[in-house]
C-alpha cells in the first residue's frame, strides 16, 4: 500500500480515543503489520495512517495550533467515516481536499500532507521557518 490516503475529513490524534473497545485490537492487528513506526493500512475497508510519535504519551502541538493527546504511544489520520464516537476533543479534525502523502522523519516529526506534529525535540529547528538547523 502507498503512503498517500484519499481527500477527506480526517481526525488527527490518537486512534484510540476514537476506536475503542473490541474494535481497538482490530485496529492494531494492521497497524502492527505494517512494522516499524507505523505508516498507512486497511482498517475497516478504508485507508487509514497511524504512526508512533518519538517519545510516546503525552501531548504534542500540531502546525494548526491544536494540542493532541496520545494515551497509545501514536498519532494518525483516520477518516471521520470510521469514527463513531469517543474523545474528538483530544484530537483536531483537518479536511484534506487533495489525496495527501504520509510520512514520519527519523526526529519524530509526523507529516500528514502540510499538517504536522512533532514528537520530538524541536529544539533543531529555527523558530521563524520550522526549517532544521545544520
Amino acid at each position: 500500500m502507498s503512503n498517500k490516503l484519499p481527500a477527506g475529513r480526517y481526525y488527527i490524534g490518537d486512534p484510540c480515543y476514537v476506536i475503542s473497545g473490541s474494535e481497538w485490537s482490530e485496529f492494531l492487528d494492521p497497524y502492527w503489520d505494517v512494522g516499524g513506526f507505523g505508516g498507512v493500512f486497511d482498517y475497516d475497508g478504508l485507508p487509514v495512517c497511524a504512526f508512533q510519535t518519538q517519545y510516546g504519551d503525552g501531548c504534542y502541538e500540531a502546525s494548526n495550533g491544536a494540542m493532541l493527546g496520545v494515551d497509545a504511544g501514536m498519532i494518525g489520520a483516520v477518516p471521520m467515516e470510521l469514527v463513531k464516537g469517543g474523545d474528538l476533543a483530544l484530537g483536531t479534525e483537518w479536511e484534506f481536499d487533495e489525496p495527501f502523502v504520509c510520512t514520519r522523519d527519523s526526529d519524530g516529526r509526523l507529516h500528514f500532507g502540510s499538517f504536522s506534529v512533532m514528537t520530538g525535540d524541536e529544539e533543531d529547528y529555527c523558530d521563524c521557518c520550522g526549517e532544521r538547523h545544520d
